[in-house]
Formats: structure tokens, sequence, C-alpha cells
């Protein structure tokens, strides 16, 4: 009777790591699947921008500003 009780604790203890292991799985990739799901359902119902599109433009005009606005820096100025 007493190697049933061995064989039976090593069982138990297999079904809790392995519960337990699912659990902490579930638990770290909780954020990232409901951010997920919450994206596709938004990108699908609502009128999202192109993120691409929307940071393209703003660092041509970044470009843009910064050539209308650059210091000119000649050689020979005697300026570092």
């Amino acid at each position: 009777m007493e190697p049933e009780l061995i064989l039976a604790i090593p069982d138990i203890s297999l079904r809790a790591s392995i519960q337990a292991t699912v659990m902490g799985i579930i638990r770290s990739c909780f954020s990232f699947i409901s951010g997920t799901v919450l994206g596709v359902y938004l990108a699908q119902n609502y009128q999202v921008p192109n993120l691409r599109k929307v940071a393209d433009r703003a660092l041509l005009e970044a470009k843009q500003y910064e050539e209308k606005y650059r210091k000119d820096t000649k050689k020979g100025d005697g300026g570092d």
C-alpha cells in the first residue's frame, strides 16, 4: 500500500505543476492577447489612420522644417 502513495504523489504534483505553468502562460500573455483583440476590433469597426503614413508625413515635415531653419555653416567662418 505504501508504494501506491509514493506513485500518487508525483502524479498530483506533476498535474499541479502543469496547471501552474499553463496559468502562468495565460497570465503573462493576457495583456498581449487582449490588446491584439482590441486592436483588431478597432481597426475593423472604426476609421483608424494608417500610422505608417502619419509617421512618414511627420518625418517629411520635420526634414523640411530643419532645411528651412538650418544655420548655414561655411568653411573659413572661424566658427566651430
